[in-house]
């Protein structure tokens, strides 16, 4: 069985549409990095924050009035999913499509306002109106409410791979319940002083204003955004090999996971693309040792220097950048590419091209891969 995807669409600090989104990729440009407020020490931090005045639309929602910023992004991307497939969220659709979201950190902003509350003033004194958006099914409950779905709703928690794991378990949705047409799947993150100290307490986040990938390995900034894609059984993008990921269980274990992953899904079939996750953490040595040894001619992009490093949208917006390059046989610049991948595509091009593949290694032990192709060339 086929399986495609008919939408695309992002909501990043790049634009508020996917096509803004890829415009700004193909001219160069990066995300605003600003310092975090609110810090809970000295340590200080930059990130990539969605300007507020993308999210009016979404905000003015009866249902989404009091909704974290998670839920909003997630709105939005999913309608301009539907929109790019010449459909709308309110299109009737509810008992035919399930949602399926792509989650990490959930509703952090939140969940650091609700427990702050306990710390400093008791249990007694939390806000009620807080609690519903700490939970990680509370953006997956918004969009399924705004679609009308009152069944087929899931919510995958998980690393920055976990929106690849989300479009396998949507092709397994459309597989056994053939009563539904389309899936839609959602992948966002919203960003915080707490995550950035948290993953820096680990090496992984700099406190610098950018990163580089494939050269030194000082951490990563923190991005927020969304990215959906809308899956059903034809259209124009297909999805030739996806997977519910591959774990490793040390850091030394990583590289032969990557290329049992990366080798496995793209056997058959040559693709002219591949869109990474380095994010100039230990995912970009990975990355890159299994590129230059069985890839060495096919060109990298990373996106997430550009965008930041949007776990729970990561992937998503992997899959969205792979999109868009084979409709538009484009492929943009890395930004910030070091010199220990050869590969790595510099400069924004024309790019002929037929097939894409999409590679993530996860901060939580967890590699995974999907293999994108224009319905003509697809195996």
């Amino acid at each position: 069985m086929n399986f495609c995807i008919q939408g695309i669409g992002a909501v990043t600090p790049l634009g508020p549409t996917g096509l803004e989104t890829w415009l700004a990729l193909c001219d160069g440009q990066h995300a605003p990095r600003t310092r975090f407020g609110k810090a809970l020490a000295d340590r200080n931090y930059f990130a990539c924050p969605v300007p507020g005045k993308f999210l009016g639309g979404a905000a003015r929602q009866p249902r989404l009035r009091r909704s974290g910023t998670i839920s909003l992004l997630a709105a939005l991307a999913g309608s301009d999913a539907f929109a790019d497939a010449g459909l709308k969220l309110d299109s009737g659709l509810g008992d035919r499509i399930a949602v399926v979201f792509a989650i990490c950190s959930g509703g952090i902003n939140y969940t650091r306002r609700f427990y702050h509350e306990i710390a400093t003033q008791g249990a007694n004194c939390a806000s009620p109106l807080l609690f519903p958006e700490t939970v990680y099914n509370a953006a997956a409950s918004h969009l399924a409410a705004l679609l009308g779905v009152d069944g087929q709703s899931y919510t995958l928690v998980g690393d920055s791979s976990v929106g690849l794991a989300a479009i396998h378990f949507a092709t397994e949705l459309l597989t056994m319940q053939p009563r539904l047409d389309r899936c839609l799947v959602v992948g966002t993150e919203e960003v915080d002083w707490l995550l950035a100290d948290a993953f820096a307490s680990w090496r992984m986040a700099t406190n610098r204003d950018q990163f580089e990938v494939y050269g030194r390995t000082n951490g990563t900034i923190f991005g927020e955004g969304a990215a959906a894609v809308l899956v059903g059984r034809t259209g124009s993008l297909m999805i030739a090999k996806c997977s519910a990921g591959l774990p490793f269980h040390s850091l030394s274990e990583t590289e032969s996971a990557a290329k049992e992953m990366f080798c496995h899904l793209p056997r058959e079939g040559a693709f002219e693309m591949i869109v990474s996750s380095a994010n100039g953490t230990f995912a970009d040595e990975v990355e890159g040792k299994v590129f230059s040894e069985f890839y060495p001619a096919v060109p990298v992009y990373a996106p997430k220097p550009a965008l930041g490093e949007a776990l729970g949208a990561g992937a998503l917006l992997q899959v969205a950048v792979a999109g868009w390059a084979l409709r538009h046989q484009r492929l943009p610049g890395t930004l910030r590419a070091g010199s220990k991948l050869l590969s790595v595509n510099r400069e924004t091009r024309s790019l002929p091209s037929s097939q894409a593949l999409v590679t993530c290694v996860g901060f939580n032990h967890q590699v995974n891969a999907l293999k994108l192709c224009l319905a003509q060339s697809a195996y």
